[in-house]
C-alpha cells in the first residue's frame, strides 16, 4: 500500500513545486520530489525484488479504499489548495515518518536487514529533517486568516494517516475518513 500511495505523493509533490512562491521553495520541494522518485522508489523496487514479488503485482496494484481515499484527498488538495495548504498536508505525512524513524533510532534500532536500514536512513533527521523543517516553516508563516483552513487540513490529514496505518495493521475497514473530516 505504501508503494501505491507513493504514486499520489509524487503528484502532490510535483504540484507543490509548481505552486511554490519562489525558486528556493521550488528547489526544496523539487529535492523532496527527487528523493521520492529516486531513493524511495528504488528502495521499494529492491524490496520487491528481494521478496520475489512479481513486477506486475507492484506496478499494477490497485489501492485499498483507504489508500485511494487518502491519495484522492491529497491530490485534490494539491490541485485546488494553496502552496501553504499543500505544505501543511505534507508536513503531516512526512513528519510522521521522520518521528517514527527517530523513535526507532532512539530505541537502538540497528536492523540487520539492509532494506530496513535504508528505510531508516531515508527517513532520518539528516535526510528528511530539512524538508520537514521547511514544511513546518511554511505552515508557521501562515496568517491568522489562513489558520482555520490549515487546522482542518492538518486534522484531516492526521485522520487519513491514522486510517492508513490502521488499515496496514488490521486490513481495510469502513472507518475511512470522510472528506469533510466527520
Amino acid at each position: 500500500e505504501d508503494y501505491v500511495f507513493l504514486r499520489d505523493l509524487v503528484k502532490v509533490s510535483a504540484l507543490a513545486v509548481a505552486k511554490a512562491p519562489d525558486t528556493e521553495s521550488a528547489r526544496t520541494m523539487g529535492g523532496f520530489l527527487n528523493v521520492l522518485l529516486g531513493a524511495e522508489d528504488a528502495l521499494f523496487v529492491r524490496a520487491f525484488r528481494s521478496l520475489r514479488v512479481p513486477v506486475k503485482a507492484w506496478r499494477e496494484a490497485d489501492p485499498s479504499p483507504v489508500t485511494a481515499a487518502f491519495g484522492d484527498y491529497l491530490v485534490s488538495l494539491a490541485y485546488s489548495g494553496t502552496f501553504r495548504e499543500v505544505c501543511c498536508a505534507l508536513y503531516v505525512t512526512e513528519g510522521v515518518y521522520l518521528e517514527w524513524a527517530g523513535l526507532l533510532r532512539k530505541r537502538g534500532a540497528r536492523p540487520g536487514v539492509r532494506i530496513y536500514q535504508e528505510w531508516l536512513d531515508i527517513h532520518s533527521e539528516e535526510a528528511l529533517g530539512p524538508t520537514v523543517r521547511f514544511l513546518e516553516g511554511v505552515v508557521n508563516g501562515a496568517t491568522r486568516a489562513e489558520g482555520p483552513s490549515l487546522q482542518r487540513i492538518f486534522d484531516q490529514t492526521c485522520r487519513y494517516e491514522a486510517a492508513f496505518w490502521d488499515m496496514a495493521y488490521e486490513g481495510d475497514s469502513p472507518t475511512t475518513p470522510s472528506p469533510s473530516g466527520r
